[in-house]
């Protein structure tokens, strides 16, 4: 039966072909001018600090289109002998249905499309076409993937794999330039420059599933290093005949990135373990797509991406880090001395991360009071942010370190495998206990393998 299917949808592929180039040939088939517009750059540059360039101005031109000819020449082989003979052998594969005959337009669609965009299109080509139109009929997985552009991250190396199917790069000069909307666009301002360009490239299904591989690897990359990473457009692709083939979807955020990092060639291998450790940890209710269970976890990397994202007072987003680290070392029935206990735990866990356990309870007592001030309606009086400013030299500082405080621990407390009030009574004994200091560092090891 296969075969059979197989020879007809080859006898209908044949049949397409022969009616484009007759068409072309008598010249009853021919494009149409579709004006595009796009934008041009002047003296692009990739710094550092990502993209740079003098200016952009933006240009109108045409492209040929095969549009309406496409639309025609559809429903001119759908009166075909190849045409319903392939539509019977499908009905006969897959029992009667409907949708059948959509899908066996799609697979048209795509042929048409194929051979008048593509040039040199062979027998392989269409074989390879077949096969994955009777994979999608069967919903078996195919290749698919995206291309993202990302803010809060700049690569010095030209590129960076840091996992098998996935791909960040800089961004290039064609990058900014092949901006070029569908027909009626009218464009107003330039677009936000993308600080690297990120391709996922997978077998399944397309679709969510796209979109869940993007927003897993950008839990990744912003819990890799303190910087505001986002997306700001992604173009989802897929070999799909039937399902959604591509399409391409914007944040709307006008916004650049608060804080961005620069993965240097040194970060390479740790990226790569970084990554390779994480995509398999990620709890499922950080990505957010509808109703999810939350937890002590999704309410602290909640509050980290808050911090990290959300323009405004930098009392509010030192509140929304110290939030963070209270909805992962507080539990619901303390009240008192919050300040304290909070301070003695953090400072607890880092130091047995290497870092100085005193230096860290100053911070959070620092961070703890603007967060109190901020929860009470008030900012920042000029005189204590003098202060501020003598021990940390600038307020933002203190911003930064809970954000790195916080970065860590949720970073440690996915990878310990254990429950909030375990993990915090875990840390209490080992203030007293040192078999329980022990047996706390050897939860924290898989922490310190990839943190470095």
């Amino acid at each position: 039966m296969d075969d059979e299917l197989r020879s007809s949808l080859k006898q209908l592929a044949l049949s397409v072909r022969t009616t484009i180039n007759d068409g072309i040939t008598k010249g009853t088939l021919k494009p149409e001018d579709e004006p595009f517009f796009r934008w041009k750059v002047e003296k692009f540059q990739y710094t550092d600090k990502g993209p740079t360039y003098s200016q952009a101005q933006g240009e109108s031109f045409t492209k040929p289109s095969w549009f309406r000819a496409t639309v025609k020449l559809t429903e001119s082989i759908k009166k075909s002998n190849e045409y319903n003979t392939a539509l019977d052998q499908l009905n006969n594969a897959f029992g009667r249905a409907d949708v059948l005959s959509l899908h066996l337009e799609s697979f048209v669609r795509k042929l048409i499309r194929k051979y008048l965009y593509d040039s040199g299109v062979s027998d392989g080509d269409v074989d390879l076409l077949v096969e994955t139109f009777l994979k999608d009929l069967r919903g078996e997985p195919i290749k698919c993937g995206a291309d993202v552009e990302l803010q809060g991250i700049v690569l010095r190396p030209e590129k960076v794999e840091p996992d098998f199917g996935n791909m960040i790069r800089q961004t290039r000069i064609e990058d900014l330039e092949n901006r070029a909307p569908e027909y009626g666009f009218a464009p107003h301002s330039f677009p936000p420059d993308p600080s690297a360009i990120m391709s996922i490239d997978f077998v399944g299904r397309a679709g969510q599933e796209i979109q869940e591989r993007i927003e897993e690897a950008i839990i990744i990359l912003r819990l890799f290093k303190i910087g505001s990473v986002k997306w700001t457009r992604y173009h989802m692709r897929s070999e799909s005949v039937i399902g959604i083939v591509g399409g391409t979807l914007t944040s709307g955020s006008r916004t650049g990135a608060l804080e961005t990092y620069l993965v240097t060639q040194e970060d390479v291998p740790k990226l790569k373990k970084f990554w390779q450790t994480m995509i398999k940890v990620i709890p499922e209710n950080f990505i957010e797509f509808g109703i999810t269970k939350t937890d002590h976890l999704a309410i602290a990397y909640k509050r980290y991406s808050d911090a990290l994202l959300e323009n405004g007072l930098l009392e509010r987003r030192i509140a929304n880090g110290v939030m963070g680290l209270e909805a992962l070392l507080l539990k619901p029935g303390e009240i008192q001395e919050l300040s304290y206990r909070l301070g003695v735990r953090v400072a607890k866990l880092f130091g047995l991360l290497g870092h100085d356990p005193h230096e860290i309870r100053k911070v959070i007592g620092d961070a703890y009071r603007v967060r109190s001030l901020f929860a009470h309606g008030g900012q920042l009086s000029y005189e204590r942010r003098r202060k501020l400013e003598a021990k940390y030299k600038d307020v933002k500082n203190i911003l930064l370190s809970v954000l790195e405080y916080l970065r860590i621990l949720i970073i440690t407390m996915i990878l310990s495998r254990r429950g909030k009030s375990e993990f915090i009574d875990l840390v209490d004994d080992s203030l007293v206990d040192k078999k329980r200091e022990e047996f706390l560092n050897s939860t924290i090891s898989s922490a310190k393998d990839i943190l470095g």
